[in-house]
C-alpha cells in the first residue's frame, strides 16, 4: 500500500481518542504487563490506552502522526518478541502479498504466549478478507483462537 494511497484514498485520520470497544471488552484476555505492538496504530488511541494500563508500547503507521513511520508490508517490524499484537482496522487495506508480509513479520516477533488481535471491517477501498482463512494460517503456525466473529480475531501462540 503506497503513502500516496494512503493519504489519497482513505486515510481520515477517525479523531476518536477512545479505544476501540473490542480491545476495551477483551484486554483481560491479555497478560497482565508486558511489551505491546500496535500495528497500523493511527492517531495512537489503542497504544495510548494499552500504554496507561501500563503496557510497554511500540506504535507502527505508515502516516506518521504517532508513532514508528513505516510502510506496512514493505519496511520491517522492530527486532524484538512481543507479549500482545494488535492489529486493529489496518489489515483489509492490504492486499494479499502485504499482508502476508505482515503476518509473517508477526510470527517472527511473536513469542510463547503472544496474544494477537485482528479487527477489520469491510471499507468500501477493503481488500477482500476470510477471517477463516486467517485464523487457519495461525494456527498451522502454532496459535489457539481464544474469540473469533466475522470481523474479529484473538488468537494465544502456544
Amino acid at each position: 500500500m503506497s503513502r500516496k494511497y494512503l493519504n489519497g484514498r482513505w486515510c481520515v485520520r477517525c479523531n476518536k481518542c477512545d479505544p476501540t470497544p473490542y480491545l476495551k471488552n477483551n484486554v483481560k484476555l491479555f497478560p497482565s504487563s508486558g511489551l505491546v505492538l500496535d500495528i497500523g496504530c493511527g492517531n495512537g488511541r489503542n497504544s495510548t490506552y494499552m500504554s496507561e494500563l501500563g503496557y510497554k508500547v511500540d506504535s507502527l503507521d505508515m502516516a506518521g502522526d504517532f508513532g514508528i513511520k513505516m510502510v506496512l508490508g514493505v519496511d520491517p517490524f522492530p527486532k524484538k518478541r512481543y507479549d500482545v499484537i494488535l492489529a486493529n482496522y489496518i489489515l483489509m487495506f492490504l492486499d494479499d502479498d502485504e499482508r502476508k508480509r505482515v503476518f509473517e513479520q508477526i510470527l517472527d516477533c511473536s513469542k510463547e504466549g503472544t496474544v494477537l488481535m485482528i479487527e477489520m471491517y469491510p471499507a468500501k477501498d477493503a481488500h477482500d478478507y476470510n477471517m477463516d482463512e486467517i485464523l487457519s494460517y495461525f494456527e498451522f503456525h502454532g496459535w489457539k483462537k481464544l474469540r473469533k466473529s466475522i470481523d474479529r480475531l484473538i488468537m494465544n501462540k502456544l
